[in-house]
């Protein structure tokens, strides 16, 4: 009996990891906070979403605020990828950006969406949510990625995000 409930639970966490390894995001539950998202220090998580107040100004703009959502992606390899998350809040525009890198650290832009509230698409699995979901092509050479939501608004605006996968499609 114990080795049948050792093994079930083998099976299970086999299942676990690989599902877990299909999406390339490191704690897209927000789990591990900081550690694996640089973001900035007002940024709240609960329940797998992180709000993040649009409070820093744009550089060219300083009445333009803006927010970053970010991580790294160690190892990626040539093929075609989907990059998906939903997301909610008060901002006026999304940038959505999944980068490649070659060895040399020369960015490749592999998925660059600049969304405007008309281009907003309801999330019909997730009602009161807006999904993006995008598939790009990462060319030979490229080592590594990152992928990166920044949405733009004015001070005292949010966004939630949550769900975040990347992954290689067919």
């Amino acid at each position: 009996m114990k080795i049948t409930i050792a093994l079930l639970m083998l099976v299970a966490a086999a299942f676990g990891i690989q599902a877990s390894e299909d999406n390339l995001i490191r704690d897209p539950e927000f789990k591990q906070q900081r550690k694996m998202w640089p973001i900035n220090a007002a940024a709240t998580f609960q329940d797998g979403v992180v709000t993040l107040p649009i409070n820093q100004p744009r550089k060219n703009d300083p009445k333009m605020m803006t927010a970053s959502l970010y991580q790294r992606i160690p190892a990626l390899k040539p093929g075609r990828y989907e990059f998906s998350a939903y997301y909610k809040g008060e901002f006026k525009h999304l940038y959505v950006v999944f980068r490649g890198y070659t060895k040399e650290m020369k960015p490749v832009n592999v998925i660059v969406k600049w969304l405007n509230p008309k281009d907003f698409v309801k999330a019909g699995d997730k009602p009161g949510w807006n999904k993006f979901y995008y598939v790009g092509e990462v060319p030979a050479g490229v080592v590594s990625g990152s992928i990166h939501v920044e949405p733009w608004g004015s001070a005292g605006q949010s966004i939630q995000i949550t769900g975040i996968e990347l992954g290689e499609t067919e």
